[in-house]
């Protein structure tokens, strides 16, 4: 049975009341007029020969706390011009002391989905466990658990076995480049039209760079990161404290929604609020959705390419399988971006390795792209290839990999936002576009 909404000292005309659910946050609007007993309305006649004078309203009272925001925000605006320096180095410090709860808002983003799954599915649904604060409590503790995990199996024996692999490669670049050689000269001689001594030449005045390159890396860069222990304490410190603001974020979701809502519908009409709140729920689903489901489908590529590698007993399998699970977060072409390296270094080793490795790779990505894909990420987007590609393009362009990544779904929000825009606009003219 619904609780009654018990209103003290207040005169009920109506006692119907209009429930709606946001989300989990319910927002309860009264639709009858209801005025407190001891500030009951009077109406009072005045005097014909009354004269006007100022009286404070509601509407003046309006007028002057906008009045207020514009005059602060342009006094702020004047001060931020007139010091730029000194308010660039407020604003920076500003950001290094949030920036754990920047992070954690993140983390808490990335790794809700995962928490909801597990307390209501698994702890709700199937283990019958009816309290809500323990499913969640469980749902959080488990999801770190496995998320810590994965972060030790990481630091532990894949990250050292690359190292392995990057250290073994620069070593062995010597007889690499001299199989090189060997193999663009009888390629040359099989094929005379193909002019492989500028490939050689080129070839020839990169290697030098790329292994100084690679050694002073291993020499000099990462030692240096492990004796810096103030810097490395500082991250650390900042990690866990992010982690940890991440959980209370998660755990107070909903009064944290709540507050949001309270806010919102405070300021906003309720129609508009309605609107803004679906708006936002959506694009966060598109982003999640992506964000996470590409994760999950790139960490089983990833693997089955790690698998594929230790049966086919290609080298460097580890290697190679986390540049292709790294790369395939990038749609349409992070799988032959990932193949690329794996292709360039078997072609020094063996041509017929380098056929093998493209052909598992090309079968991988079909795999991929017809059956995993769809079965995980489904249409989590909405766009189509020329838009996805439009995406990943801008996102290189202006960020680099991570930009590639993160490209495809800011598209797909945008995308969202746009249609709804223009769908609001045609509807208010009475046009139907087909």
């Amino acid at each position: 049975m619904a609780k009654k909404l018990k209103l003290s000292g207040m005169k009920k005309k109506n006692k119907a009341v209009i429930q709606e659910e946001t989300g989990k946050i319910k927002v309860i609007v009264l639709k009858e007029e209801q005025v407190p007993d001891d500030q009951e309305k009077e109406v009072v006649e005045r005097p014909k020969d009354y004269k006007f004078r100022f009286e404070p309203t509601k509407k003046y009272f309006t007028i002057s706390v906008y009045a207020f925001c514009v005059i602060a925000l342009a006094i702020i605006f004047k001060y931020a011009l007139e010091n730029i320096p000194s308010f660039t180095v407020g604003l920076k410090n500003f950001s290094i002391v949030i920036q754990p709860f920047i992070v954690a808002f993140f983390i808490a983003f990335i790794i809700n989905p995962i928490v909801k799954a597990l307390s209501e599915r698994f702890y709700g649904n199937t283990l019958k466990i009816k309290k809500t604060k323990v499913c969640l409590a469980l749902g959080i503790a488990t999801a770190y658990i496995i998320i810590i995990a994965l972060l030790v199996i990481c630091f532990t024996y894949i990250i050292p076995q690359v190292t392995k692999s990057i250290s073994e490669l620069i070593q062995n670049s010597d007889d690499l480049y001299k199989q090189a050689e060997i193999w663009l000269i009888e390629f040359g001689e099989k094929f005379p039209m193909l002019d492989t001594e500028y490939i050689q030449d080129k070839i020839e005045a990169s290697l030098p760079q790329l292994i100084s390159f690679g050694t002073d890396f291993v020499k000099n860069v990462v030692p240096k990161i492990l004796n810096v222990s103030i810097s490395i304490a500082k991250i650390a410190f900042n990690i866990l404290l992010s982690i940890a603001i991440s959980i209370y974020m998660i755990y107070d979701k909903r009064m944290l929604s709540k507050n949001a809502a309270r806010v919102i519908y405070a300021f906003v009409p309720k129609k508009k609020a309605d609107s803004f709140l679906e708006v936002t729920r959506e694009c966060g689903s598109i982003f999640t959705g992506f964000i996470v489901g590409k994760t999950i489908d790139s960490t089983i590529i990833g693997i089955i390419c790690f698998i594929l590698m230790s049966i086919l007993k290609l080298p460097y399998a580890i290697l190679i399988s986390v540049i292709v699970g790294v790369t395939n977060m990038i749609p349409y072409f992070g799988p032959f971006i990932g193949a690329v390296p794996g292709v360039l270094l078997y072609l020094f080793i063996s041509p017929i390795q380098a056929l093998v490795f493209a052909l598992m790779i090309l079968a991988l990505q079909q795999f991929d792209g017809w059956i995993l894909g769809p079965k995980i990420l489904g249409d989590s987007t909405g766009l189509t290839p020329l838009w996805v590609i439009f995406g990943i393009t801008v996102g290189g362009a202006y960020g680099g990999v991570f930009g590639m990544f993160l490209g495809v779904p800011i598209v797909a929000v945008i995308a969202y936002l746009a249609d709804i825009l223009i769908t609001g606009h045609l509807k208010k003219r009475n046009i139907e576009i087909r």
